[in-house]
């Protein structure tokens, strides 16, 4: 018997899709609620930082490139880049919109993990894909993270660290 990757990577691809679709409805109806003020008294004000990781993908590896993100309301914003090689062609760059409610970030900083969600939106053909996160505290203002993108391939999962840094 022979080991078809092609054929075994659609078959997962459409064992994923319906899963992938929940998240990104979920990120989705997530992100277009309404959004809080910006800064209000007592909300936490700082910067999200993600280190730069890679993700194997078949036949090659995606880089991901996270610029430092602001808090906006409860939304961390900024912009991404993610080049895949060998398939060059898949490479994308955009704008992040993570939902970090206030009492995950206060999870985060009292080093418990949090869970959240949000969305990308490609530069150009402004395409959305869901992004789901989970946050391992090693301490109040960093810690290890599960950044997980959709994609009409399946997950894009990179495993990196993150950093929060006060205004």
């Amino acid at each position: 018997m022979r080991f078809n990757v092609g054929r075994n990577l659609v078959k997962l691809v459409k064992l994923l899709s319906p899963i992938v679709g929940s998240l990104l409805g979920l990120g989705l109806s997530v992100a277009a609620a309404e959004t809080p003020p910006s800064h209000p008294a007592g909300r936490i004000t700082s910067r999200l930082l993600i280190a730069p990781s890679s993700s194997r993908l078949a036949g090659g590896t995606a880089k991901l490139a996270a610029g430092p993100l602001s808090r906006d309301g409860s939304l961390y914003v900024g912009d991404y880049r993610i080049k895949v090689f060998p398939y060059f062609f898949k490479s994308e760059s955009g704008r992040l919109f993570i939902r970090v409610s206030e009492s995950a970030l206060r999870r985060m900083m009292m080093g418990l993990p949090a869970g959240f969600v949000g969305h990308s939106k490609t530069n150009g053909s402004g395409l959305t894909r869901g992004i789901t996160a989970k946050a391992m505290p090693t301490a109040n203002d960093r810690g290890a993270l599960a950044f997980t993108v959709a994609t009409e391939n399946g997950p894009l999962v990179f495993n990196t660290s993150y950093r929060i840094i006060k205004p």
